[in-house]
């Protein structure tokens, strides 16, 4: 069935549409209650999650990290995640591992594994999709390493 124009539908969601989460605001307490801590660096949006669109299983998102921005060591104690990258590149610690992302790479992060991100490109943002096989950030949990 086609989604006829002005009417919402939850299975359509646009990253433009959703509130930007700044990962180092203290004053986000959406963020800061789900654990998030203000040395962190980046933005956020949610695409699918259980409160966006009634998921039970996974959540997907946008990120970006400007030049010089650094997402903190930390793992999740309750869910895997994965990211994509979409633009640019950045140093992805996972483990003891660290790869340089860029265009087209999808990184895998089991439960429990410490992870981070650098983009240490002088010039231009990284943009990646990542996930979780949680729905909410509250079901994921955020242990922070740094």
């Amino acid at each position: 069935m086609l989604h006829h124009e002005g009417r919402p539908s939850r299975f359509h969601i646009r990253a433009q549409d959703q509130p930007v989460v700044d990962q180092g605001d203290a004053a986000d307490e959406t963020w800061m209650a789900a654990g998030g801590d203000p040395r962190d660096q980046g933005r956020l949006v949610e695409l699918v999650s259980q409160d966006l669109v009634g998921s039970e299983r996974l959540m997907v998102g946008l990120a970006w990290l400007r030049p010089g921005e650094v997402h903190l060591l930390h793992h999740h104690p309750h869910a895997d995640e994965w990211y994509y990258v979409i633009r640019g590149s950045a140093q992805f610690t996972i483990g003891d591992e660290v790869v340089r992302g860029s265009p087209g790479s999808a990184l895998w992060i089991p439960t429990g594994t410490p992870h981070g991100i650098h983009n240490d490109d002088p010039d231009e943002t990284v943009e990646f999709l990542w996930g979780f096989d949680k729905p909410r950030l509250d079901a994921v949990g955020i242990v922070w390493d740094a």
